[in-house]
């Protein structure tokens, strides 16, 4: 459990990192630098025998990997084109997805809490964008396909856990993110100015350390555990979007960011106590 608090946490820390880098870096080749370095990585450990990768479940390991390229390439759109606490708590809403998700592969009922429930989490999420003709944000629309694929990406996570390491799922969702964003270089390509590096490195070390941290972890939480302190990453991205970056911190944020995190919270504790009951 501390080590899924502290990989969160590096999910924080790397979407400031990103903003800081999206002043001269397109995020689609931040995305794509990202995946390339990961990869790049994992076959010089497993080059050396540091590592094995060996696929069992082929298809959910497949899975995981392109809704996880595809999540983490909406999430430094959604980053780049709106606020930093806005980006990351839409991000966050994946626990709320995920347990659509869930339901409909075990073919459950939505009972009345958990509908109640989803319709808190959707007032939250207006209240953080509060969307009109003359304000609202690509960047916010991103921020919520980027945790609709999270959610996808997740719960094949959990599943693929029971039979995959995590170096494996990890250098399978590197490739799966390279096959991503490789075709979109050829109209987003910028070259780095020496300037971006430090933030580079940053989203580069950090977003490394979340992703094999919270591919670890899981193997050791339960689902509850580990959804509940995934949390914490949208606490610290909106903390340092605010406290570094200046970001207001206004009443309808504050209030929307509550309601999105409590209401994914609630949704994954009750999610593994209630009874499966076929619609």
């Amino acid at each position: 459990m501390g080590l899924m608090l502290l990989a969160s946490a590096c999910v924080g820390i790397q979407a400031f990192f990103v903003k800081l880098a999206s002043a001269d870096v397109h995020p689609v080749t931040m995305a794509f630098l990202r995946f390339l370095s990961s990869y790049l990585l994992m076959r010089g450990a497993m080059t050396a025998g540091w590592v094995e990768v060996r696929v069992v479940n082929r298809r959910l390991v497949w899975l995981r990997g392109v809704l996880g390229g595809f999540g983490s390439l909406f999430y430094f759109l959604a980053i780049t084109n709106t606020r930093l606490s806005n980006a990351t708590v839409l991000f966050y809403t994946y626990p709320i997805f995920a347990g659509f998700i869930s339901r409909w592969m075990q073919g459950a009922a939505l009972s009345p809490p958990v509908v109640g429930t989803l319709a808190v989490s959707f007032l939250g999420i207006y209240l953080i964008v509060r969307p009109s003709f003359e304000t609202v944000l690509i960047g916010d629309g991103f921020g919520l396909l980027a945790g609709l694929t999270a959610a996808g990406a997740i719960t094949s996570l959990k599943a693929s856990r029971k039979t995959d390491s995590a170096w494996t799922i990890f250098h399978y969702y590197n490739i799966a993110g390279l096959l991503v964003t490789l075709p979109l270089l050829v109209a987003y390509w910028t070259v780095p100015p020496l300037r971006s590096l430090p933030a580079l490195f940053g989203v580069l070390l950090f977003s490394i350390l979340g992703q094999l941290g919270v591919t670890y972890a899981y193997r050791y939480t339960t689902t509850v555990e580990g959804g509940v302190l995934s949390m914490f990453g949208a606490v610290v991205g909106s903390a340092l979007g605010i406290g570094l970056l200046g970001e207001p911190a206004t009443t309808h944020f504050l209030v929307g960011g509550a309601i999105v995190i409590l209401s994914g919270i609630y949704l994954t504790v009750r999610g593994s106590e209630e009874p499966v009951h076929s619609s």
